[in-house]
């Protein structure tokens, strides 16, 4: 993608991208967890207690496995305490050890509920683990949830607790203890995409271990009013469908009102988000010398994890939040096999852009069973609260090393301005893509332009014959016509290119002259930037009006830098300076020849001026016969 028309994508997204802070809805501050089990402070618990701990390790069927508190263990920062214990029986043996996935297991102390497994340590004695005290776990709730709604505003917002500190002499701090272990969530899994995407996903979300695993085909269904109960095993979703991005927990304590704690951990940290919440089938738990991990399938989505704290993961059964529906329709032009994928992403504004554009090329590079060169045919669809007909925009993509990036690169900005833009709320949304990929290099050079006559004046129309050539294919010729402006004297420069090469910039926004106002213009402005199959022909001539009186010139900016892209196009291919064509190829070169234009009023010729004639003269002599001396390619 040639560079200039990345910086009027960027432009676009600093004219568009703005930040209000709103009020969450309500279930938090004040709303105190209560569990359906009594529960044991921590200050209750001593070394040697006994007790037994709940988890999945086949199936949906709860194990319980005894344990052994071998010490309390103060902390800087949340949890404000940890609780060392041994896992122990013939359970633990033959799996191994304390398992990722095992995060969020209850532990009970003489049928009190202590806490939850949380923590473990790599390469180490896999029966000890850290359990997070259950009532460091309620003030997950402190927090409000921000649930997005059917039409509620954007809101973005920061919220932070307190930090608990402790003057113990004998504690141990965190960065020895909580900092040198790792938190029992299962890797990450990632199914349904290339390698290149797991990858670039398990960097977005920063995951240690990932796992092609754990997805049924489809969208999971949806069991209303499901309750589960301390020791089940749970899924949170990313993103689901024939795409499936998520980790399996463990249902911690559940409540009289529908909510639940898991994990007691963070699971990415988010703090308020609105994730789908799954039953689990965990298939196996596989021993490792790392640490154990399960592998485990979410199942039906029975609810919505509403806080991400660093205490655990908070949310509520029953209750559904909206997600974003995104498919691909992909078609192989060699081969004519075509295939459509569909899926759901989080509503999350900073995490859902780039986890839905990584997921578009995992799905190309699988579908396509390549990377590499060739031309793709791109179609986007935006459908949504606001956009009563949709927006559609279509463009051509080359790459000689890389296609399926190559033809992501509109989709990625376009998710981002979506996502974060301050005009209007357009859930729900559905964003869809149609591509069309070949090897061929569809690609059309432009190899010479010819102009017949050598003078012109203002308002003639000046005949611009146009040589190109496609890839080892025969040349073409096309007759084109572009009008000179009344206003036009002197030197004048036609040009002939290909779209997104020098494209017309985004003055106004890029200078501060203007900004985006509605969503409407968001999207008009996205509708005006140039197409890479697009032939385009420029008359470009110094448009400040002389005059005798030098203060009577323009002063500042010209008017069109101060006018928005879709302005200056519409103005100049009404008035017949701009002339655009789309073809079936990516169209590569631009070309320029220098024309003399002489004005109603007849070029004075004085000591310290050239005749026109002499200056036409020499720009003949700057170029070559067939106008090959300026071809450029793309980046």
């Amino acid at each position: 993608m040639p560079e200039n028309k990345k910086i009027c994508l960027c432009i676009l997204v600093l004219g568009c991208i703005m930040f209000r802070t709103g009020n969450a809805s309500a279930s938090g501050s004040g709303n105190t967890f209560r569990p359906n089990a009594p529960y044991l402070a921590a200050s209750s618990v001593k070394p040697g207690m006994k007790g037994n701990a709940l988890t999945v390790v086949k199936d949906s069927r709860i194990l319980s496995f005894p344990v052994e508190v071998l010490a309390i263990v103060p902390q800087h920062g949340e949890p404000r305490n940890l609780i060392m214990v041994r896992a122990l029986g013939k359970d633990i043996e033959r799996i191994g050890g304390i398992a990722a996935g095992m995060s969020g297991s209850p532990v009970y102390i003489g049928g009190k509920l202590v806490g939850a497994i949380g923590y473990g340590w790599n390469f180490a004695d896999h029966t000890l683990g850290l359990v997070t005290p259950i009532e460091d776990m309620f003030r997950v709730f402190d927090w409000s949830d921000d649930i997005p709604g059917m039409g509620d505003p954007v809101s973005l917002f920061k919220t932070s607790g307190k930090d608990a500190t402790s003057d113990d002499k004998n504690a141990l701090s965190e960065r020895n203890v909580r900092a040198n272990s790792a938190d029992l969530a299962s890797p990450m899994w990632i199914s349904g995409i290339s390698e290149r995407g797991v990858d670039r996903i398990s960097e977005l979300l920063d995951a240690r271990k990932v796992i092609r695993s754990g997805a049924t085909a489809g969208d999971p269904p949806v069991e209303y009013g499901a309750r589960l109960s301390p020791g089940d095993a749970i899924g949170v979703l990313l993103a689901w469908g024939d795409v499936s991005v998520g980790a399996t927990g463990t249902v911690t304590a559940v409540s009289r009102d529908g909510r639940f704690l898991a994990f007691a951990h963070p699971f990415l940290g988010r703090g308020a988000i609105a994730y789908p919440v799954t039953r689990a089938v965990i298939h196996h738990v596989v021993p490792s010398l790392e640490a154990p991990f399960k592998i485990g399938t979410p199942m039906k989505i029975v609810g919505t994890a509403t806080q991400d704290r660093p205490q655990g993961v908070g949310g509520r059964f029953g209750f559904f939040a909206p997600s974003v529906d995104l498919s691909l329709n992909f078609k192989d032009a060699e081969t004519g096999r075509s295939e459509k994928s569909r899926f759901h992403v989080v509503w999350d504004p900073f995490i859902g852009p780039k986890l839905a554009s990584n997921i578009f090329m995992g799905l190309l590079d699988d579908r396509w069973g390549r990377k590499g060169e060739g031309v793709s045919t791109v179609r986007i669809e935006v459908e949504g609260r606001g956009i009563s007909k949709g927006w559609t925009r279509s463009n051509m993509f080359f790459s000689d090393k890389d296609l399926a990036a190559e033809s992501l690169t509109e989709i990625q900005t376009l998710l981002n301005i979506i996502f974060l833009n301050q005009f209007s709320d357009i859930r729900p949304l559905g964003v869809h893509l149609d591509v069309e990929m070949t090897k061929r290099p569809k690609v059309m050079f432009i190899e010479r332009i010819e102009i017949d006559e050598k003078k012109f004046v203002p308002g003639q129309k000046v005949s611009v014959r146009v040589t190109m050539r496609p890839y080892r294919g025969k040349q073409v010729s096309k007759e084109f016509s572009i009008v000179i402006p009344k206003n036009a004297n002197g030197e004048c420069e036609i040009l002939v290119r290909g779209g997104g090469i020098e494209p017309l910039e985004q003055d106004a926004l890029a200078q501060g002259w203007k900004t985006i106002e509605s969503f409407a213009q968001m999207f008009q402005e996205m509708s005006a930037l140039e197409r890479n199959n697009e032939v385009i022909l420029e008359l470009n001539y110094d448009k400040d009006i002389k005059t005798d009186d030098k203060e009577k010139k323009t002063q500042g900016a010209s008017k069109e830098e101060r006018e928005f892209l879709s302005e200056v196009k519409k103005r100049r291919l009404k008035d017949g300076t701009l002339q655009i064509f789309l073809t079936d190829y990516v169209v590569e070169g631009l070309l320029r020849k220098m024309i003399t234009v002489k004005g109603s009023e007849s070029t004075k010729e004085t000591d310290g001026e050239k005749n026109v004639d002499d200056v036409e003269e020499e720009a003949d002599d700057d170029d070559s016969e067939d106008g090959t001396s300026h071809i450029i390619r793309r980046d």
